[in-house]
């Protein structure tokens, strides 16, 4: 089966329809190349560790963009 595609009135692609193996590499190769900044990986570890203390605390959506989504 090949990746097929739905078009609107306009003759504009708005879907595709992609067999699953395919889908299933994409997502697998997407993961494969996230990369997490130091500062993301070292904020893990320390919300980690005041987990396992008690001491964790809920850090908002907004926090976490407007901490590196400016970089």
């Amino acid at each position: 089966m090949t990746t097929q595609f739905i078009i609107n009135d306009k003759g504009e692609k708005t879907a595709a329809i992609v067999p699953i193996n395919e889908y299933e590499d994409l997502i697998h190769q997407h993961h494969l190349n996230l990369e997490l900044s130091d500062d993301y990986k070292q904020m893990i570890d320390k919300m980690i560790a005041q987990e396992e203390n008690g001491q964790a605390k809920f850090v908002s959506a907004e926090d976490i963009k407007s901490r590196f989504m400016s970089r």
